[in-house]
């Protein structure tokens, strides 16, 4: 009796072999593709944190922008440095998400803010921590949704897509 593998038998362990490796290779390229793309409220909230931080230590007010003709979220000083930023990944179309600023109107009586808002260029963070009260839009081409910020400690307070 021979013992040993035939030549077609070490042919085929091969190629299953190497079609296993090219699956887990553009695979493992995907995931760490994805991993490097953080989605677009978490960014939105690093840089709102950043730009209350610098607002407190730097004694002086911080505004936060996009500029959505190179999609970069912005804290920038009074004096006009950038202090922090946040550039957003193209969307499908090859044109960057949609981010509007909206200022929360104040309201009447015993209610702190209404429901109406009005469009803003950035939003303000000031050296006490406190900031415009605002809202974000976000629209990344396949969903659109809002984000409520509080004025004192910029939590998101109301998010649409709950």
């Amino acid at each position: 009796m021979r013992r040993g593998f035939t030549l077609i038998e070490i042919i085929i362990v091969i190629a299953l072999i190497a079609l296993v490796g090219t699956l887990v290779a553009v695979n493992t390229e995907s995931i760490l593709r994805g991993l490097g793309e953080e989605p677009i409220d978490r960014r939105l909230q690093k840089v709102i944190r950043e730009a209350r931080f610098q607002a407190a230590s730097l004694k002086e007010s911080v505004n936060l922008r996009y500029d959505e003709e190179n999609g970069t979220l912005g804290a920038w000083s009074a004096t006009g440095n950038l202090l922090a930023s946040e550039v957003l990944a193209k969307l499908a179309s090859d044109d960057f998400p949609e981010i509007k600023f909206e200022q929360i109107l104040p309201a009447e009586g015993l209610d702190s803010f209404r429901d109406e808002t009005v469009p803003i260029y950035q939003v303000v963070f000031r050296p006490d921590r406190s900031s415009t009260p605002f809202q974000v839009t976000v629209d990344d081409g396949n969903t659109s949704y809002t984000l409520r910020y509080d004025p004192f400690s910029a939590i998101v307070v109301e998010d649409s897509r709950i």
